[in-house]
């Protein structure tokens, strides 16, 4: 099991919500088929340890300073928190983060924004990817 997905060429997605849910819709690898790139969501075929990594690239959008955060999240259950802190002297940024979750067939895991007002860049530019441990 593994997927790899970005946002696609020409898509990036600005003014976020928080709690809205990035959907990659650029499915470069899904064996497995655990990958949804319509809904942004991964749904464990198996159950198993995964292992989930995610970078986004961030445009500063405003005259004061911003934060970026982006999480990896169970839904119903553990998560990752993923930052960028950006200022008036530093326009764009890219954070990264990975983790390890424990899951049981059919639970699901997405990546959920946090904060508000957000621009992530498209152009393979920001990416989220999983596999299964042996």
């Amino acid at each position: 099991m593994a997927f790899h997905a970005s946002l696609y060429y020409d898509k990036s997605i600005q003014g976020t919500t928080s709690g809205q849910t990035i959907v990659f819709d650029q499915v470069v690898t899904n064996l497995g088929g655990g990958y949804n790139g319509t809904t942004g969501v991964f749904t464990a075929p198996v159950a198993g340890t995964y292992v989930f990594s995610l970078t986004f690239f961030m445009v500063y959008q405003t005259t004061k300073s911003s934060r970026g955060e982006v999480r990896i999240m169970q839904i119903n259950g553990h998560g990752l928190r993923v930052f960028r802190e950006l200022d008036t002297n530093i326009d764009e940024g890219t954070a990264t983060g990975t983790t390890v979750l424990s899951l049981n067939k059919g639970d699901q895991v997405h990546v959920i924004t946090y904060t508000t007002n957000m621009f992530i860049v498209g152009n393979g530019l920001s990416y989220f990817s999983g596999f299964m441990l042996g």
